[in-house]
This record gives C-alpha cells, structure tokens and sequence, in this order.
C-alpha cells in the first residue's frame, strides 16, 4: 500500500501554496535582512528534488541518472491524489473515524524513536494524523470486505518467526589503521591511559564522514563486516562490556583494486541479545499485511485513472500546462493498455498484480 503513495507522502506538506498575503511574511534574516516568505516559497515550487519508488531513487533507464521533478509540482501532486483517495472513501463509506485515527496514532508512538522521527521530518502530531487519515482511507478501501482471524495471524506468525528476530548486536567505538606503525602508536597510547573515545576520534574509517558519532557504532550479528569476518564477531562477544579487544586482523581497500592488511581495534560499549519480537507486538502489522495479500483490489490503478478524470487547475500558470501535458500522456497510456492486442498473446495478468 505505501509504495506508491509514499512518493507524495514524503515531499513535506510545507510545500502547499502560499497566499497572497505571504509576501508581508518572514521567515529568516540574514544580516538584518529578511527573507520573505513569498520568496521562500517561489524558491520551493522551482526546487529540483530526486524522485523516489519507496525508499529507492528512480533513475533514468536510458542514462542511469537520478530523475528529478520540481517540488512545488510534486508537492501538488501529492495533495492531489490525497485528495482523491479521500473523496474514494468517503463515496464508499470508508473513512476513517477520528477514533481510528486516534487509535492508530497511539499505536506509532509506541515505536521507538518515535518523537525522534517526527522531528527528524518536522512533523507535528496534527501533521502526522493527517498522514494516517489517508493511509487508513487507503487501507481501507484495497481491504474492504475482507477480514483476517486471530488464527491466521498466529499461524503466519510462527511460519515467519524470523521475520520478527531481531539479531544481537553490539555497540562498540572502533580504531582503524592500515599500517603496523599506525598500530604501534595507538597501542602505546592506549597503554599510556589515552582515552579511547578520544583516538577513535583521530583512527576512524576513511570513509566515515567526520560528523559521524564514532562513540556509538551499532553492528548486528547479520552485518556485512561480520559476514566477510566472522571472528570479529567471535571476538566481541567474548570481550566484556567496557574492555577493549586485542588489535584484530582485517583486509582494507584502500583504492579500486587494491586491497592492504590493516588492523581494528574495538571498545566494547553496549551488548544486546537477539530477541524475537512477541505476537501481541506485531499482530496489528501482521494483521494488515495478511488483509492486503487477500486483497485483488488494484488501488494504485484506480488512483491514476481517477487522477486523469479529475478537474483540476493551479494558481501557477506553468503548472497548469505541465498538467495537462501529463493527464495528456496518461490519457494516452490508459487507452493503449485498454486496447486489444491485435495478435495472440500469453494471458494478461491477474487484476491487482499490475504495478500504475
């Protein structure tokens, strides 16, 4: 469900368009003088932004380059199909309730970081329930009529058990060096009483950005460094919180194609067993997952039909154009997938198992 509306969901809804009266507005000062909001806006709408399918960028397929799109039109875009999706539950009497919404937001604040995250995207709790309304209308709509009992949640609960592992992990500060006489000089400082926080800080991977929190390096059993070196692994769950490991062995790139004998040293922070995640912790996800894997409801198709039917138009004169130039396209699309093949050929598809 949220592969394709999370294209729009993420562009920040601080990118609506502005009123008129937002050119009396500020919204910063560089040496006493102000920034407009007007301005800041007209910055927004022109702003070439990478476009993503979930978390991945969409490149071109012919060049390889990221495809952007400006921000002011994806951010239209965006309130456009949440607009839509609205009007579709509404007309088939699926909205959600404020008490489901509620709900579920009492539900997201449960997760980790949760406060964190809303700042990190600068969000507030009324921003975010305005998220989960249309996430719950869309859910609801691609599950409509289907339901899924407590004992089809607990048997694919316990095929998938692994699904909901969390593997252990370790938290460590870590030194790097790629040479014995690199080595040596950490080791007698180390011996000296030098604060290893503070070498870590002077040693650190050479593709570690400098702003990087080398004081807190989380590392799970399944990650790439302790696929390729098991023994690290062994190593640091033998060394006890606090302690620091004897220099451990490892290969490095240093350059494409060139690879030289380095060292690693590792302070042992923090450590954490696996632990699998408990059925009444995952049995909401859960639940909605085996809902929508039911589901033969095509939402994202039906979303951009109902986009090229829309009567839409924009203040901004170039994004009407732009507009009617892609419904145009669409309009085009929609009557080439519509139209019969004019030879045989291998059977269509299942509904719902098309990607819009």
């Amino acid at each position: 469900m949220r592969r394709w509306l999370l294209l729009w969901i993420a562009i920040p809804v601080a990118m609506m368009l502005v009123a008129t009266s937002c050119s009396r507005k500020t919204v910063g000062r560089v040496n006493d003088k102000a920034i407009s909001q007007a301005e800041y806006y007209k910055v927004l709408e022109r702003m070439a932004v990478p476009l993503t399918q979930g978390e991945n960028p969409v490149r071109d397929p012919a060049t390889g380059r990221l495809v952007r799109e400006q921000a002011g039109y994806l951010a239209l875009r965006m309130l456009i199909d949440r607009q839509i999706i609205l009007d579709m539950a509404e007309k088939e009497k699926v909205m959600p309730t404020e008490e489901e919404i509620n709900k579920e937001l009492e539900r997201q604040k449960k997760l980790p970081n949760f406060n964190e995250r809303l700042k990190t995207l600068g969000y507030t709790q009324d921003d975010l329930k305005e998220d989960i309304k249309v996430e719950l209308a869309a859910f609801k709509l691609i599950t409509k009529g289907i339901t899924v009992s407590d004992d089809e949640v607990k048997r694919a609960y316990q095929q998938n058990i692994q699904q909901f592992t969390i593997p252990a992990q370790v938290q460590v500060a870590l030194i790097l060096v790629d040479n014995r006489k690199k080595l040596e000089q950490v080791q007698a400082q180390i011996k000296k009483g030098v604060d290893f926080l503070v070498l870590a800080t002077q040693y650190r991977p050479p593709d570690m950005p400098a702003s990087a929190n080398v004081t807190s390096v989380s590392l799970p059993e399944n990650s790439d460094m302790f696929r390729q070196f098991p023994y690290l692994w062994q190593t640091l769950q033998k060394t006890p919180v606090g302690s620091i490991t004897p220099p451990q062995p490892i290969k490095l790139q240093s350059a494409p194609g060139k690879v030289v004998n380095g060292w690693i040293i590792f302070k042992v922070l923090d450590k954490k067993d696996r632990q699998v995640r408990p059925l009444d912790e995952v049995k909401e996800d859960l639940r909605r997952l085996l809902m929508q894997a039911k589901s033969k409801r095509n939402l994202g198709r039906e979303l951009v039909q109902m986009r090229a039917q829309a009567k839409v138009s924009f203040e901004i004169p170039r994004f009407n154009r732009r507009w009617q130039e892609d419904m145009k396209q669409l309009q085009q699309q929609l009557q080439e997938a519509q139209a019969p093949p004019s030879v045989p050929a291998v059977p269509a598809p299942s509904a719902g198992s098309s990607t819009p």
